[in-house]
């Protein structure tokens, strides 16, 4: 039971800097839905198809720069700091080719999504927010790497503090943007991507400053010169990388492409699934807070050969995780009318939203359980087959549950939902199994 408690008190030490961090990152989004909620329904149902696009593509950023959190973190605990700064540089040079193919989609944007969805303002909204994004892609990746450097090293505290500066610098870019106030132009939902780019600029260039001013951090290696793409290192990184990327961004494209398979049903449901979908975003903070702080706990400790230590440590974070899920199921289904009226004034998507609000509360419990796991298996080095699991689970089986609830049984955007609790179950079971199975031979002996 000491053990427990003393392990709980190092993942929570490490995990709510990053619950935070993380928090600030989701709230940008939320501040962009709830301003394009007062400009109008049709510009918040715009928005949720722009940002629902550019969730899953950033996240997509965010995987293929993933490798830092395992590789650097493993070296943090061998400490072999001065390798640090190489290793840091290829997973850069991997954000980067990644950011080039990301903007070419989004400022072609205004072919493919015209091909996807008819001409329409929801469209035509959509189109202009994601081309505004383009802008932003390097600058959202350089910051990426960084705090992902940050939060490799334990120093989740400064990655916390980046992301809370981002979340203000939004916030007053979308206020100042979106309603055309002290003399800037009026841009409405298109305001909240120029705020957004300017953000990620400004935090980049920023961070990039301190950082290499800092001792801590010039002793990695990172500023004293550009290391060039090694493609034998490189390789590592993106086998880690790529089913990181495509195991988290199936996740988030399962949730963001309801918005664009909700559009038929009117805009109503479209409006009302951005604020669930934001809203349950927030919540998932937490687990994923402390998913990251698994990774990164588990990685550290195989780094320094305590393996058995990093299984207990897994376990006792996805318990961890779960518990507190259970505590926030219970206060979205108490709040959820209080949580609707914060986010709009429409009395229409109000109502609709409270009810979502109790499916997005159902499932909670699985989120915990699969991305805790995840975390577990990311910091134990097995990406590829946690992929294929989440895959399955969301595109094998959850996606299309859902797609014949809505259409089959006339469920609508109730069938969908249904569809993502599907999903998100099947996919608790099979990561977590996953985690035991693979950390098995790490199991303590029972005593004699």
């Amino acid at each position: 039971m000491a053990q427990t408690t003393q392990e709980i008190k190092v993942i929570a030490k490490l995990g709510t800097p990053l619950i935070f961090s993380h928090t600030a990152i989701i709230a940008m989004s939320a501040t962009d839905t709830i301003m394009a909620a007062q400009v109008s329904t049709d510009a918040l149902a715009g928005l949720a198809i722009g940002a629902s696009i550019w969730s899953a593509l950033s996240v997509m950023i965010l995987g293929m720069c993933g490798a830092t959190a395992t590789i650097a973190a493993q070296f943090h605990g061998g400490k072999r700091l001065s390798r640090i700064g190489f290793q840091v540089h290829q997973t850069a040079w991997i954000g980067f080719f990644t950011a080039v193919l990301i903007s070419v989609i989004l400022a072609l944007s205004a072919v493919w999504l015209r091909w996807v969805q008819p001409e329409g303002t929801l469209t035509t909204i959509a189109i202009d927010y994601l081309q505004v994004l383009t802008l932003g892609c390097f600058g959202y990746t350089l910051a990426a790497v960084l705090r992902g450097t940050c939060e490799a090293i334990g120093d989740t505290g400064l990655a916390m503090l980046t992301n809370g500066v981002l979340f203000l610098l939004n916030l007053i870019f979308d206020y100042l943007l979106v309603f055309g106030k002290f003399g800037f132009p009026e841009l409405g939902p298109v305001g909240c991507a120029w705020a957004s780019v300017l953000s990620y600029w400004i935090i980049a260039i920023v961070l990039t400053i301190f950082l290499a001013k800092q001792k801590k951090y010039q002793r990695l290696n990172l500023f004293n010169r550009i290391w060039k793409p090694k493609w034998h290192v490189m390789k590592k990184h993106l086998a880690i990388c790529v089913p990181l990327a495509l195991g988290t961004g199936s996740e988030v494209f399962f949730f963001s492409s309801i918005a664009l398979f909700v559009v038929p049903f009117g805009t109503l449901p479209v409006a009302s699934h951005q604020i669930v979908i934001n809203f349950s975003s927030l919540v998932y903070m937490i687990p994923l807070g402390f998913s990251v702080a698994l990774c990164i706990r588990c990685a550290s400790l195989r780094g320094s050969n305590q393996n058995v230590h990093a299984r207990f440590s897994a376990f006792t974070g996805v318990k961890l995780a779960t518990a507190i899920a259970f505590a926030t199921a219970l206060l979205t289904v108490a709040l959820r009318d209080f949580v609707a009226e914060i986010y709009t004034p429409d009395v229409d998507v109000q109502q609709l939203v409270s009810q979502l609000l109790l499916l997005c509360a159902l499932y909670q419990i699985a989120d915990a359980v699969q991305v805790g796991s995840w975390g577990g298996l990311r910091g134990f080095g097995d990406t590829k087959v946690p992929m294929v699991m989440q895959l399955i689970s969301y595109w094998v089986i959850g996606f299309p549950c859902g797609y014949a609830l809505a259409h089959g049984l006339e469920w609508g955007i109730f069938g969908f939902w249904t569809g993502i609790i599907v999903g998100l179950c099947c996919a608790a079971v099979l990561l977590n199994f996953r985690l035991r199975k693979l950390t098995r031979q790490y199991k303590p002996q029972a005593a004699s």
